[in-house]
């Protein structure tokens, strides 16, 4: 089934304003977690949601949540630990990430390789938006998945967000490992873990990458290999351009597909569109004009696989 993008909420969850003397009946109020990238003492998502009747999907993010706050807790030394709160109490140490909590957040539906899929988003940070590139790329991977068969494929998402293109990877059989930074990473999990559970062949990963810092030591190339390397409007107005191209060439190894998907917004995007030309073997796979979005396949050039 070709994707198709449903409708968009506004909000998840409004309180409900009633007139003075007018007498409510049994009114039924939400509280979702929504993940913020601050560090909050001693807060959890569990801790902070209202006890309220919630439905049988809230009930499913509730669990999804407790999860993942137990995976947390499980893999405690794994976790970047955040910066030090100096407005907090005397002493405070550095501590593991916590979410903060809001009653509403805006939440996005898809329809993609036979499954409804729900995005929560925020409006915190640009990672915590699906931007049109990631829905294009979403169809495209559908519409094309015997050229490009992700099945059993090991990919990797740069700049993945709200986890979209991941999500829809998973469910066309790819093993996905979805990389952003340290503030997108809580949300990024929750999502793919609502779409993927009990739909996906394989279980995806969430990683936290900092383009250009640390490649080597968190991604060895000598361990992990990439079939495919997607990225979803990751170019835009932002200081970290030259990063992105270094991030692409350590991992586009022989052998590697990337699949960059992009609205072209600037005189920026263009330029880096040009660098990315000249240093892979580059091909336009789609041109939406009224969406200004386009898809490359890029890979490495010919000349660097044979001194390789």
């Amino acid at each position: 089934m070709e994707g198709l993008h449903l409708f968009s909420d506004e909000e998840d969850t409004k309180r409900t304003e009633l007139d003075e003397g007018e007498k409510a009946e049994a009114p039924e109020e939400e509280a979702i977690a929504q993940i913020r990238c601050t560090g909050v003492q001693n807060l959890s998502a569990m801790e902070t949601i209202s006890t309220q009747v919630i439905s049988a999907e809230d009930e499913e993010e509730f669990e999804i949540r407790c999860q993942e706050e137990q995976s947390e807790t499980d893999s405690s030394d794994e976790n970047e630990e955040v910066l030090m709160d100096t407005k907090k109490s005397s002493g405070a140490a550095h501590q593991s990430w916590a979410p903060s909590v809001y009653v509403s957040f805006l939440k996005e539906h898809y329809l993609f390789a036979g499954y409804e899929i729900t995005i929560y988003e925020s409006i915190d940070h640009f990672g915590a938006v699906t931007w049109p590139g990631a829905v294009e790329l979403c169809h495209f991977l559908e519409s094309n998945r015997t050229e490009f068969n992700l099945d059993d494929k090991n990919v990797l998402e740069l700049g993945a967000g709200t986890g979209l293109v991941s999500i829809v990877a998973g469910l066309l059989g790819a093993n996905v490992t979805s990389t952003d930074l340290a503030c997108a990473i809580g949300n990024l999990q929750s999502n793919l873990m609502r779409n993927t559970r009990r739909r996906s062949k394989h279980q995806p990963q969430v990683k936290e990458l900092v383009w250009n810092v640390d490649l080597d030591k968190n991604f060895p190339q000598s361990v992990h290999h990439y079939d495919y390397i997607l990225a979803a409007d990751v170019v835009y107005l932002h200081n970290c351009l030259d990063d992105l191209q270094v991030t692409f060439e350590y991992f586009c190894q022989p052998g590697s597909v990337i699949l960059w998907a992009n609205k072209l917004r600037f005189n920026t995007d263009h330029d880096f569109l040009e660098k990315f030309k000249a240093t892979f073997d580059t091909i336009v796979l789609a041109d939406i004009p009224h969406l200004e979005v386009v898809i490359i396949k890029g890979t490495m050039k010919a000349q660097l696989v044979k001194n390789t």
